[in-house]
């Protein structure tokens, strides 16, 4: 991060907004949230120095863009093989298909969202880049039925 800043409640409907629709124009924002356009677009350049908001980006569904599976993926990294999980992770995110990459805490180290075409290409990727990987221990693969996005909660 950047900066340290303290969120205001001004702050918190700005990214509140954002988050519904994260192509307002600055005008629009501004209008929203009751501030003048500049300093409207001060809080939310503010906001993007210190860490807050990472990024814009379009959001695309997996589904409708020719996934025929999604899964979410356990993986347990090697003891061995621990002081490189940067490098695991960095290299699973350049992986074809892959979504998301997270470090989490418990008997598993990383959770891979992945999207593939088929149930065999889910299988080809296990196998090409899981399976082959000497670092990764056990794998759990959790089909995705049905994903249900909501908009990104900010803490009070």
């Amino acid at each position: 991060m950047a900066n340290e800043i303290r969120l205001t409640p001004t702050d918190r409907r700005i990214l509140d907004e954002l988050t519904r629709d994260g192509r307002l124009s600055n005008k629009e924002l501004a209008a929203r949230v009751g501030l003048p356009r500049s300093t409207c677009h001060g809080r939310v350049r503010a906001l993007e120095e210190a860490g807050v908001i990472r990024g814009y980006h379009a959001e695309i569904d997996p589904v409708a863009a020719g996934a025929g599976v999604e899964a979410l993926i356990l993986v347990a990294v090697k003891d061995d093989a621990r002081d490189h999980v940067s490098s695991i992770t960095a290299r699973l995110r350049g992986v074809p298909g892959v979504q998301r990459v997270y470090l989490i805490g418990g008997v598993n180290d990383l959770v891979i969202h992945v999207a593939c075409e088929s149930v065999p290409a889910l299988r080809d990727f296990l196998r090409a880049h899981l399976g082959s990987d000497p670092s990764l221990g056990q794998t759990q693969t959790q089909l995705i039925f049905e994903q249900h996005p909501g908009a990104a909660v900010i803490p009070s």
